[in-house]
């Protein structure tokens, strides 16, 4: 008995410990702040950030094979930070980490079009249970601006899309098979998740040129047909 209460408690903190990683990897995806990151880091690795952890954030967050498209100055600016928190905790930096924060120094520097670009890749996870007890699981995949102050706001990932996405995704059964019509839709998040719920036909506005281009450059990544209204394609796609 005592031997099989241990084996469940090493499952029950194996399982802890994927959750935590997890949150770190989709904290990275998002792009949060950089703080919110190093504290799930620490979090991850039981107060420092430790060797495993390294190692988690190099294969799974800042790896060649991490889908999408790498903002070089917030990789470098999380290395930065987490190799720095080693190092001041007397924990071991692994020899990867150095590599790779050396890399994206070197394509920082060496990359002018990266250095004016004003865009930034996300990806903005949901994983919850609905209304009635389904569980929901998204990733939907979104180029933004990094600075709204800019102008560019039509391209900014507002809070209150965020919160709107939530609550379709968790009352499904609202906005399924119904026509959906956004104002404003900026980077297209409301839509995407519209879409996943079974919306029978999801129109997306916004009355500036360019943020209508970043919006269909994020349907498209996120695989989702964008066609005139009365297109044969987009009739006969079922992601439309």
């Amino acid at each position: 008995m005592a031997a099989a209460e241990v084996a469940a408690g090493d499952a029950a903190e194996g399982e802890q410990q994927q959750l935590l990683l997890l949150h770190l990897k989709l904290a990275f995806l998002a792009r949060e702040p950089p703080a919110c990151v190093l504290a799930l880091a620490r979090k991850a690795g039981g107060g420092s950030v430790a060797p495993h952890v390294q190692n988690f954030i190099l294969e799974s967050c800042t790896g060649a094979h991490v889908g999408g498209d790498q903002n070089c100055t917030y990789v470098t600016t999380i290395l930065k930070k987490i190799i720095a928190e080693a190092e001041l905790s007397s924990d071991i930096v692994i020899d990867g980490l150095y590599e790779e924060f050396g890399q994206f120094v070197s394509s920082k520097s060496n990359n002018s079009l990266l250095n004016r670009t004003d865009m930034i890749y996300k990806e903005i996870s949901f994983l919850s249970p609905t209304n009635d007890n389904k569980l929901v699981s998204l990733v939907a995949r979104l180029s933004c601006s990094i600075n709204m102050l800019k102008g560019d706001t039509g391209c900014s990932l507002w809070p209150s899309s965020l919160f709107l996405s939530e609550f379709i995704l968790s009352y499904p059964k609202i906005f399924s098979k119904k026509r959906c019509f956004e104002l404003g839709s900026g980077v297209g998040l409301v839509g995407v998740c519209l879409n996943y719920v079974g919306s029978s036909k999801v129109i997306l506005t916004d009355g500036d040129a360019s943020t209508l281009v970043n919006m269909k450059t994020n349907m498209k990544m996120n695989n989702l047909c964008v066609e005139q209204e009365d297109s044969r394609l987009l009739k006969e796609n079922n992601n439309k």
